[in-house]
């Protein structure tokens, strides 16, 4: 049955390419007139060879920020740095705001947005510099903080984040289209949202950076001018989409896995929380499942997704997938009856590794076991547990980025 998890979810996560989602939409819904096109995020490639492929000579100027080196016929590309920003980062945010300054009145602009754009393109407001958002990034990523936090203090940072690339658009029509990495699709989260107008205040910025103890840059922050906020006047030439996320991916898979004849459950798309505690969670979802006789008993396919936490204490390797299928290795290791489990990243990329998460069945135990796990846990080394088990899930980038997928399939002995 591993083979099957493994093949549906990267089915599932193939189906939402960037790809694949913008050449849907757009020939759903067609557009008039010249196209100007501006890519970012993890999928920024997938998606502007997507919307290229539609619009062709349509489209007067494109421009892609992505993750790596790629070259597109007909699209400026640059490339940025993930999960921290760097010099190429920064070139490619001064790239982003020349091309939105260029545009005029009577302009059309799509912009395709995807998660990771937050650090592959970046332009700190004064009197940050690119070395503060590096210490910023970097310490509450490492702190456990959540996606909406970390995003709050990266909005007032920036010079193009929450909403001030739209500023720099202005008068020119914009519309984004969006791959949703963030929980219950909040459009200023999504790449820190660049176009749309930021709900958030300085003070809860400055909320944030005095939680995590970063009060060094409470008087920088204090400097810069607060945000530009949904009911102004420039975003209502502005509109923004979200055409797919992690509650897609799942549906597909559950249509995929049924129309197979496997019995599957939603069980939700917005997972959160500290990966290795979350864990425990879906162990006793687990445990109930093979001791009940509900419409949920086995065999059966529970799916889930979101993006879960990880707060590094140790000096290992690991992501929050992996964290979260070693966690969840442990909790598992006395239940009676067949299951195997599977958790991995859309985008391919787990944390600062090469896998996209890993996976095991209880089949595994005996020789997991022997390898001491917890104090793998304990070290957040789950990438190197995982490894020595030959259970890494690797699928290189993967041109979307819809959060985390989970798959645990159960049955009884």
């Amino acid at each position: 049955m591993l083979e099957r998890l493994k093949e549906l979810a990267l089915w599932g996560v193939d189906k939402n390419s960037g790809e694949k989602i913008v050449k849907e939409h757009l020939r759903n819904n067609p557009l008039e007139g010249e196209i100007f096109l501006f890519s970012v995020g993890k999928a920024a490639y997938s998606t502007i060879r997507g919307a290229m492929e539609v619009l062709g000579k349509r489209v007067k100027k494109a421009m892609a920020v992505g993750l790596g080196k790629e070259r597109i016929k007909g699209v400026e590309t640059h490339q940025g740095s993930h999960p921290y920003p760097d010099r190429k980062s920064l070139r490619a945010g001064e790239a982003a705001l020349k091309f939105a300054q260029e545009r005029r009145e009577g302009e059309k602009v799509i912009f395709l947005l995807s998660g990771g754009a937050s650090s592959l393109m970046v332009y700190p407001h004064p009197p940050f510099t690119l070395e503060d958002l590096q210490d910023i990034y970097r310490k509450l990523i490492l702190s456990g903080a959540s996606i909406g936090e970390i995003n709050t203090v990266r909005r007032h940072i920036s010079a193009i984040k929450g909403g001030r690339l739209a500023q720099a658009f202005y008068p020119a029509e914009v519309l984004t289209l969006a791959l949703s990495d963030v929980r219950f699709d909040v459009a200023e989260d999504i790449g820190s949202g660049p176009t749309v107008g930021d709900r958030t205040t300085k003070e809860d910025a400055e909320e944030v950076l005095r939680n995590y103890g970063l009060f060094n840059y409470i008087p920088k922050l204090r400097e810069v001018p607060e945000t530009p906020k949904p009911w102004e006047p420039v975003f209502k030439r502005s509109s923004f989409l979200v055409l797919a996320n992690t509650l897609k991916v799942l549906r597909d898979i559950k249509e995929k896995a049924e129309a197979q004849g496997i019995r599957t459950f939603i069980l939700t798309g917005e997972d959160a929380g500290e990966a290795k505690e979350v864990a425990k969670i879906y162990a006793g979802i687990m445990a109930e499942v093979l001791r009940s006789s509900n419409p949920v008993s086995p065999p059966v396919l529970l799916l889930s997704g979101g993006e879960l936490t990880v707060t590094v204490r140790g000096k290992g390797k690991g992501g929050r997938n992996t964290e979260f299928v070693l966690s969840l290795l442990m909790e598992t290791a006395s239940l009676k009856g067949k299951f195997c489990a599977l958790s991995m990243g859309t985008d391919g990329i787990d944390g600062p590794t090469d896998a996209a998460g890993a996976f095991f069945c209880q089949d595994v135990f005996e020789k997991a076991m022997a390898l001491k796990p917890k104090a793998y846990l304990e070290n957040n080394d789950s990438y190197r547990f995982f490894e020595k088990l030959g259970l890494l899930l690797k699928t290189g980038p993967t041109d979307t980025n819809l959060r985390d997928i989970r798959l645990f399939w159960i049955e009884k002995s």
